[in-house]
């Protein structure tokens, strides 16, 4: 599970990074400041807030609280851009990457549930 949780925190912290930083540099970002309906941009920030998450996933790995509560927010994140971005129907690519990240994630929650339970035994 480790190394798996370390393959999502640096698909996460590339693919969020990435977008927050095109959302926010590109033409609907800071450029297009005063003009009003910059949610682009906003989504950036938004986007580059998720990617810090995997710093902090990855400076506090050791503590499974932490584990639970970063993989609690990514599931979220991912799987709502997923459903988003699938009821859009305009970007494949994205929909694509967020359901790859939602269920890595996903799979990462059920094992991190059920090594606890049996640890608990």
């Amino acid at each position: 599970m480790h190394s798996l949780y370390l393959v999502l925190l640096t698909l996460n912290l590339l693919v969020e990074t990435l977008a927050g930083t095109a959302l926010i540099a590109g033409p609907d970002g800071i450029a297009a400041a005063g003009r009003g309906n910059l949610w682009s941009m906003h989504y950036g920030f938004a986007a580059l807030a998720v990617a810090s998450i995997s710093v902090w996933g990855y400076v506090y790995r050791a503590l499974p609280q932490v584990q639970r509560a970063v993989l609690g927010v990514l599931l979220v994140f991912h799987a709502g851009i997923a459903v988003s971005l699938t009821l859009a129907g305009d970007q494949a690519v994205g929909q694509i990457i967020h359901i790859v990240l939602a269920t890595l994630t996903l799979l990462l929650v059920a094992r991190s549930f059920t090594g606890s339970a049996s640890r608990a035994q």
